[in-house]
């Protein structure tokens, strides 16, 4: 039944502009979960103009129906975007709640097997930037684990899913470049005070970690802002 074609303002049965590939641009999101939706979304509808048809409609009148039944394009794609925005914003504060803490924690093993750590060379100024570092990882995790609970329980409380997944992602994507500036001065420091940190072993790897896992919340806080943007939906003509 996947052939079905139909006439003017039947959008979600056009041909020649798939559903998912439409509805992707629209609501953009977690992939896999926006597949779901979207190919539930198109199977429900062809389900029902088959049914309707094979009663003894003619097909058009069908597919109208289903489509009258089920919701035009416009007015399902903007829920499905909420949903969609709630997931990525879920995500985004997932990983920084949970991830950001463990880092923290492995951070001592950098320094593993030295005696840099205790070297009375190191300046007042970087053991204040340390603790500060420290310390904001976690009230951030703190931070994005209320931030889970928001999106979960708290989210009957909420009148707009999609302004708090925005707010989620923009506090993010803040958080991130000013904690990035802060552990880049650390770095700086260390390498001044010890430069042979530059060649050891256990700082080259924890940088590529915290860079790996810094980037990709980077990545996870900007698609939460992307996602949760309004819909700009426009009439699409048949």
């Amino acid at each position: 039944m996947g052939t079905l074609s139909g006439g003017r303002g039947l959008t979600w049965f056009r041909p020649d502009r798939p559903l998912c590939r439409r509805a992707g641009r629209r609501a953009p999101g977690p992939r896999r979960h926006r597949h779901e939706m979207v190919t539930e979304a198109r199977d429900s509808l062809l389900d029902a103009a088959e049914a309707y048809a094979d009663a003894g409609q003619d097909p058009l009148d069908a597919q109208r129906r289903a489509v009258a039944e089920f919701g035009t394009y416009r007015q399902v794609v903007p829920g499905y975007q909420a949903e969609l925005a709630t997931l990525q914003g879920r995500r985004t504060a997932m990983w920084i709640a949970f991830v950001l803490p463990v880092m923290t924690l492995l951070e001592p093993l950098m320094w593993w097997d030295t005696s840099w750590s205790t070297d009375e060379r190191a300046s007042h100024v970087y053991w204040v930037l340390v603790d500060h570092f420290q310390y904001t990882s976690f009230l951030a995790a703190g931070a994005a684990g209320l931030a889970v609970v928001g999106f979960g329980w708290g989210s009957r409380f909420l009148r707009d899913g999609l302004q708090y997944a925005r707010l989620v992602g923009q506090a993010t994507v803040v958080f991130l470049g000013m904690h990035a500036l802060l552990g880049a001065s650390v770095f700086v420091l260390s390498l001044r005070q010890w430069p042979a940190a530059a060649t050891w072993p256990p700082v080259l790897i924890g940088i590529a970690v915290n860079a790996a896992a810094f980037g990709y919340a980077g990545l996870l806080a900007v698609r939460c802002v992307s996602v949760a943007r309004q819909p700009r939906l426009r009439a699409v003509a048949g």
